[in-house]
């Protein structure tokens, strides 16, 4: 075989496969390393067969001849099995056959016959897990619970599971040999779509493969619905392959809508509740001052006219006005927090503590107390109300404190940032300033943490500790205007401590609450 070329010889004895050229009458004229090896001949031992048949067992080679040769004389190819005999006695494993004619150009006579041979258990072997991997990859599409499509080169479906004959409401064996934009997208959007399939396709790459997207996506009634789609491509024998995971979102979709028409609703109704809260509260003062001022007259005119009993009703009277002033006035500070909420500039809470200590003085000095401050950052905030929320839990310290012990309030604050709440010396995005007015007062049980918080709720008689139960609800929606938060944690008998933690940085100069 001097005639073949020198690099197709390489590639022939470096061939891990069993190879024979045999002339047209099964004469060998040719058998590659491998082959040796397999039939036990020396690399430089002669061709001695005369024939091929000594190479096979006896039903191989009946087999060779009177089938594998006439559909390789009929249709140039032939496969199947033998077995090869070894020349020191014995039969060597079972192999794949393969064998096929030879021309040495297009178009004359076939030249000589070329014989290949597998290992067939290792082939076999191959297969199995082969066709393991694809049962692995068939139940872990049929188990999906979203839908998954695989799209190949010349951009047909090649795979539709069963999560999205589900979801599309189509059969898979109908949707399999279908383009993507026949099946998977309104008429609308499918040229787009299919033409960005197209590119990914031809180029094996694309600025929205590995990222999510939403996409509308169409079902078999013809209902048009909205869709989570990843894509990725990978290779099946050297060609691209697009698969899309995609996940129906509609439900999502119904309930964020709903989630913002509720909050729409709600924001209406807040405003309205608001409105009606200021509107109740002004137009109730102007009956409310006559009352007060026509038991002011009569409490004047009728001074000793009056037996003790009428005396003690006018002068319950006048309280229970002068006590309906005072709710009316909470009230109407409650929904101006809100309505009459000034802009967010940058605010000094150290100044602005000493100046609501200052205008203490006169409780302070009367419960024998004092007010401890640390250094206080400054935050982007409404002024007035900075000023009512310091003014509003500095004074229940001073309010609520043990008759054995004068009253001591601390105030102090910092930037913190992440859920660890770390310190920080300068404020960065999304970064918190935390406020602590802390006290060692009577405190209360942490049962009632939460309720304290609510309108005209009170944990003590007035006639104990005066108040109106507005003062921590006024703390609370100037708190949630600012997008913060307050909690109070406490130990009765030990004190108690208000946290607040507001945005450092607001994102819009004024809001509603």
């Amino acid at each position: 075989m001097n005639e073949l070329p020198d690099m197709l010889a390489a590639f022939l004895e470096n061939c891990g496969d069993f190879v024979c050229l045999a002339s047209l009458h099964g004469r060998p004229l040719y058998l590659n390393r491998a082959a040796r090896r397999l039939l036990g001949l020396g690399e430089d031992e002669p061709l001695a067969a005369t024939s091929l048949r000594d190479y096979y067992s006896d039903a191989s080679w009946a087999e060779l001849r009177d089938v594998a040769v006439p559909a390789v004389n009929e249709a140039g190819h032939w496969e199947g099995r033998s077995r090869l005999r070894h020349a020191h006695g014995g039969e060597s494993a079972e192999f794949r056959t393969s064998m096929f004619l030879l021309r040495r150009a297009k178009g004359e006579k076939a030249s000589c016959l070329a014989i290949v041979h597998e290992d067939a258990a290792e082939r076999d072997r191959l297969q199995e897990v082969l066709a393991e991997a694809q049962a692995r990859k068939r139940v872990i599409l049929e188990s999906a619970l979203d839908p998954i499509i695989t799209i190949n080169h010349d951009g047909l479906i090649t795979e539709f599971n069963r999560a999205a004959e589900v979801v599309f409401g189509q059969v898979r064996d109908k949707v399999l040999g279908q383009r993507p934009s026949e099946v998977l997208f309104p008429p609308s959007k499918s040229a787009g779509h299919q033409d960005r399939i197209d590119r990914y396709l031809d180029v094996g790459e694309g600025s929205m493969l590995g990222r999510r997207i939403e996409v509308v996506a169409i079902r078999a009634n013809g209902e048009e619905f909205p869709t989570e789609m990843a894509m990725t491509i990978s290779h099946e024998q050297g060609a691209p392959v697009l698969t899309f995971f995609l996940r129906d979102i509609s439900l999502r979709k119904k309930a964020e809508q709903e989630q913002v028409r509720y909050a729409a609703e709600l924001e209406r109704s807040n405003r309205e509740l608001e409105q009606f809260a200021y509107v109740a509260s002004h137009d109730l003062q102007e009956p409310l001052r006559k009352i007060q001022t026509f038991s002011d007259r009569l409490q004047m005119k009728s001074k000793g006219r009056l037996d003790e009993e009428g005396q003690e009703c006018v002068e319950r009277m006048h309280h229970a006005a002068a006590r309906m002033q005072v709710l009316i006035d909470g009230l109407l500070t409650l929904s101006r927090v809100t309505t009459k909420g000034q802009d967010f500039v940058p605010v000094d809470l150290a100044k602005i503590t000493q100046e609501v200590i200052s205008d203490l003085e006169v409780p302070i000095a009367k419960a024998g107390g004092r007010v401890e401050t640390e250094n206080l950052p400054t935050i982007q905030a409404d002024p007035l109300q900075m000023r009512q929320l310091l003014q509003n839990l500095i004074g229940n310290g001073l309010k609520f404190h043990r008759l054995d012990e004068p009253p001591v309030v601390r105030v102090s604050g910092r930037y913190v940032a992440g859920k660890e709440g770390r310190s920080t010396v300068r404020p960065g995005a999304g970064e918190q300033c935390r406020i602590l007015v802390e006290d060692n007062g009577i405190g209360f049980d942490e049962k009632h943490a939460e309720r304290i918080f609510g309108v005209f709720q009170r944990l003590h008689p007035r006639d104990v500790f005066p108040g109106t139960g507005i003062g921590l609800a006024i703390c609370r929606r100037i708190v949630e205007r600012h997008g913060g938060t307050i909690a109070a944690r406490s130990t009765p008998g030990k004190g108690s401590t208000f946290e607040v933690l507001l945005p450092v940085v607001q994102t819009r100069k004024k809001a509603r609450g």
